[in-house]
């Protein structure tokens, strides 16, 4: 008899644990999502103010640089000659509203101006915004200067080059 009531027990148990589990309630709620799209940034060079060390003389044995800052104007730490009408490079950005953004600039390394002789590297790339900056009504300018080296000897004439500006919302 202690047998059945024992096993009487434990069915008692494991119904009243089945029906406590089938008994409890999921709970739902729901919740909003949203996003607002923003105009994307749009970054132009301006044509007629691009990047222009102007003329430039370098050194027959040693490099010389020439500095074109953020405000057009060159100068030369080791000597180098500069003349002509030097420029920095212009570009205006177009967003949305008052919203900030970063500026990237090209690495060391990793620009050059080819011609008639040996590539000259273009290196250390400042902006006028510091490396940010907000946009005004939608919109924006700023300025890049660099610095040119001008290798030993080089062959006189005109050299070229690109480079790559990048901007993005913060």
């Amino acid at each position: 008899m202690m047998n059945n009531k024992l096993l009487l027990a434990a069915g008692a148990a494991t119904l009243s644990a089945s029906f406590f589990a089938t008994t409890a309630t999921a709970a739902t709620d729901t919740a909003n999502a949203s996003a607002t799209v923003l105009t994307p940034l749009s970054i132009i060079a301006d044509v007629g103010a691009e990047m222009d060390f102007g003329d430039v003389a370098g050194d027959v044995t040693d490099p010389t640089t020439v500095v074109l800052t953020t405000g057009g104007t060159t100068s030369s730490p080791d000597g180098a000659s500069t003349a002509g009408t030097p420029s920095a490079g212009n570009f205006d950005v177009t967003g949305s509203g008052t919203l900030a953004y970063d500026i990237t600039l090209p690495a060391d390394g990793v620009v050059q101006l080819t011609g008639g002789g040996a590539p000259m590297d273009v290196d250390g790339f400042t902006d006028s915004a510091g490396g940010t900056s907000s946009l005004t009504a939608g919109t924006d300018t700023f300025d890049v200067g660099a610095t040119l080296t001008i290798n030993a000897n080089q062959t006189a004439g005109p050299y070229t080059g690109t480079y790559d500006v990048t901007v993005n919302y913060q």
